[in-house]
């Protein structure tokens, strides 16, 4: 019975101790996976967290950069301006400039100072009432002076650490192991003291606890347990802490602590218990592990959901493990494992020796922080990694990291550069000028019709400038304004340097401004003309109105005039006409028996005197009849009845014919007669008698009115597909008010050399009138004392000509012209 009893206690303390090390391995399973989730919770938090303030430092960075070279007057505007990506930041909630000299809020200051005071730039302080400090980062900035001011970024919690499981509270520590940030917030004295100490943990703890990747449990807040795990950022002194209740399924876990109990007493059902107590026991392990399938899913949907994928690097067998997100981004269908040149080879040629070489780098130095191209694809990514494990020889053996999909941003951002690049094209290409200004009336975009309008130089404009700075320089380039007495109504503005523009000024969506000014200098020219043509013509129609009963009344009398003066006409040239044929009869008998006298055909004439007296009588009858046949020839041709009888004609014969005839008068003045024919001209066709008196008339007056030693050209040659001959002397010359009227009948120019000399001013007229009659037409070049040039123009074929040489495209002697001619 002892023996049996001893038995039953020494099976039951067996039973009993193989219950107890099984609750014992229950327990520390439960709590290892919970520790494993709340360890890749604080990287996930961990990696989130520095994601936000690489973001944020990194575009407060560029926006300060060269900011020493910026000038004082527009420095703050210009910063502010650069500080507007940094403000669309999620977890940004407010950018502040903190000046040197300026009255700083002492809340600011204090959150400023410990800010800059800290190894990462990241700091926070409490300014309230509930205990819950207010986060912050700072970055010093310096200005062209060499004075350091700061920028200070006050951050949002809630998006530096986003609520992943309301039972878990994420803190992020800083260098002294306090609590800087903390999602969701608490106030029963997580702030008040190094997160170490409040959980009895010796200092530096936590941080190695991130440095390791476990996990504490036993940590209690209160009455509650709860499990501890750490994760390092990279920025010094950083740390992402992640407590909560572990995640154990506490009704499996009761269920199995029962059921272990009542195996233990009742021994007598071992079997039967034992299969309830497997059958218990699997259903825990499931709903465990649907528990831990929970978690991933969440974590997986929130890799999804921010298009990345999870990549591993194990160096030591030199794989790579790439989760289905990321294996989907780069063309492929789940999840796989690839080697180190695998993996390379999935980015673009150019981009594989930089991954390398960071990921290199990151075995020592710290992150990996890269973006590259998809190798044959049009995908862009931003890789981020983190070293992972226990270092050895300042190596470690994996790398773990994030693939962003970043496609998107980087074809937005071509696109945005693109469309700049057509705006500003478009601007430049205006013909108006054109600006732009910010809802604080900065200066924003300009055209270089604007800079051109009001004499800016290429470096006058900036970016930043205050609309009252503009427009006080623009200013000096505007004579008046007219317009514009209403606020928003267009006006017109006069520039100095003559110009008229019409000037507008909008407001748009945003608050802000824009000016177009258009240039209506020749709508202003043309409304000056206009307004002058308009007088004008009230003038002229005044004057009109006056002439046309001044016109109305003179009619008649001009009329009867006309006709009055048409008879007086008409008789004037019946009667030279009949005087002309009664003079010549008696002529003819003067110039007949003068002739026979000279010839002495009757005998002598005995005194010799008799002889020039005869000669006299000869030479004054033919000089009269030439004159007769003068008159005749021109009564003829304003009578209409003048009738040429054209001809092939040389015209060499005819000069030779009409300087012998001159040639005699020349010879007693000692005149050279000189001739310049173009032999190479065609014959024309013309009346021979006629074209011999016009050029015997030209030879006769170049003779008549050259002085003593003289000379007298006569020259031929082609002028505008036609027939010139000129006749140049170096005589008297006429003044050029009297040329007009040279070409009249019974017009001679009065000079004291002319008087000398006889004549009736006909020959000219008659020889005009036979060149017209020919289709030709007659100009007169003259300088006074210097010579006279007489150039007659004909076609060849004797024909009317349709082009006139008008007097204002001639040169400016026929002589002249033919040198260029040839």
């Amino acid at each position: 019975m002892v023996w049996i009893v001893l038995s039953v206690i020494l099976f039951t303390a067996m039973f009993g101790g193989v219950i107890g090390f099984k609750l014992y391995q229950e327990s520390v399973s439960a709590r290892s996976e919970a520790q494993e989730s709340h360890s890749r919770e604080a990287v996930y938090r961990a990696d989130g967290a520095a994601a936000v303030l690489r973001e944020t430092l990194t575009a407060v960075r560029v926006a300060i950069s060269d900011s020493d070279a910026i000038a004082a007057e527009q420095f703050r505007a210009i910063l502010e301006q650069r500080l507007d990506p940094v403000r669309s930041i999620s977890a940004v909630r407010e950018v502040i400039y903190l000046a040197p000299g300026e009255n700083i809020p002492a809340n600011l200051q204090s959150l400023a100072g410990a800010a800059l005071a800290s190894p990462s730039g990241v700091s926070s302080v409490v300014s309230n009432l509930d205990g819950i400090p207010e986060i912050a980062a700072a970055i010093p900035v310096r200005t062209r002076s060499g004075e350091v001011g700061a920028i200070l970024v006050r951050l949002d919690p809630a998006a530096l650490l986003p609520v992943a499981d309301p039972s878990h509270v994420a803190i992020l520590l800083g260098a002294d192991g306090r609590a800087l940030a903390m999602q969701p917030p608490r106030s029963d004295g997580l702030f008040a003291e190094p997160l170490s100490r409040r959980f009895g943990l010796s200092d530096g703890r936590v941080q190695q606890i991130a440095r390791s990747g476990e996990a504490l449990t036993d940590i209690r807040i209160g009455e509650r347990e709860m499990v501890l795990a750490a994760a390092a950022l990279p920025y010094e002194g950083l740390t992402i802490a992640v407590i909560g209740v572990p995640n154990i399924n506490q009704g499996a876990w009761t269920r199995t602590r029962i059921l272990y109990g009542l195996l233990f007493v009742a021994p007598v059902i071992f079997a039967i218990g034992l299969s309830a107590a497997l059958s218990t026991q699997m259903n825990s392990l499931k709903s465990a592990r649907l528990a831990l399938g929970d978690s991933e899913k969440r974590f997986r949907l929130a890799i999804e959901g921010a298009r990345c994928g999870v990549w591993d690097w194990d160096r030591n067998r030199d794989t790579v493990y790439l989760t289905d997100s990321f294996a989907r981004i780069v063309g492929r269908n789940e999840a796989m494992m690839l080697s180190g040149s695998e993996f390379l080879a999935l980015f673009s040629q150019h981009d594989r020796q930089r991954i390398a070489a960071a990921i290199r780098g990151s075995s020592k130095a710290g992150d990996i922080d890269i973006e590259a191209q998809a190798s044959g694809l049009p995908v862009w990514f931003h890789l981020r990694g983190r070293p992972w494990g226990e270092m050895q020889d300042g190596l470690t053996d994996r790398l773990v990291g994030v693939a962003i999909d970043i496609t998107e941003r980087k074809g937005a951002q071509a696109r945005v550069a693109a469309a700049e690049n057509r705006l500003r094209a478009a601007l430049e290409s205006m013909s108006e000028s054109f600006v732009l200004w910010d809802p604080r009336r900065r200066l924003v975009m300009w055209n270089r019709k604007f800079r051109d309008f009001f004499d800016f130089t290429e470096n006058g404009l900036k970016p930043g400038m205050s609309y009252g700075d503009v427009e006080a320089d623009a200013g000096l380039a505007i004579r008046s304004v007219q317009g514009g007495a209403n606020s928003g109504e267009a006006y017109e503005m006069e520039l100095k340097d003559g110009r008229w523009l019409h000037y507008s000024e909008r407001a748009t969506s945003d608050g802000g401004l824009v000016s177009v000014g258009a240039d209506i200098t020749d709508l202003k020219n043309q409304e000056r003309a206009l307004k002058d043509s308009e007088q004008r013509l009230r003038n002229t129609v005044e004057d009109v109105r006056k002439n046309q009963q001044r016109i109305a009344e003179l009619a008649n009398k001009y009329e009867q005039e006309k006709i009055r003066a048409e008879e007086a006409n008409r008789s004037k040239s019946e009667f030279l006409a009949n005087m002309s044929h009664e003079l010549r009869t008696p002529l003819n008998a003067v110039n007949g028996f003068s002739e026979i006298m000279l010839r002495e055909m009757f005998g002598p004439l005995g005194d010799n005197r008799y002889v020039d007296y005869v000669k006299d009588i000869h030479t004054s009858g033919q000089h009269l009849l030439s004159l007769i046949n003068d008159i005749l020839d021109m009564s003829k041709i304003e009578a209409g009845k003048m009738q040429l009888q054209k001809e092939p004609v040389s015209l060499s014969d005819i000069v030779e014919q009409s300087t012998r005839l001159v040639r005699a008068r020349a010879d007693e003045k000692s005149i050279r007669l000189l001739t310049e024919l173009d032999d190479t001209l065609p014959d024309m066709t013309a009346d021979p008698r006629a074209f011999k008196q016009v050029i015997l008339n030209l030879l006769s007056n170049a003779v008549k009115f050259t002085p003593e030693e003289g000379r007298v050209t006569i020259r031929s040659f082609e002028y505008e597909s036609r027939l010139a001959i000129q006749v140049a002397d170096t005589g008297i010359g006429i003044p050029k008010e009297d040329l007009p009227r040279l070409g009249r009948p019974f017009e001679q120019i009065e000079s004291q050399h002319s008087k000398s000399h006889q004549g009736t001013g006909l020959g000219l007229a008659l020889s005009k009138s036979l060149v017209e009659m020919h289709g030709g037409e007659m100009k007169i070049d003259s300088e006074l004392g210097e010579g006279t040039s007489v150039t007659i123009i004909v076609p060849f074929d004797g024909g009317e000509s349709e082009d006139r040489l008008a007097s204002d495209e001639q040169p400016r002697s026929f002589s002249q012209a033919k040198i260029n001619a040839a």
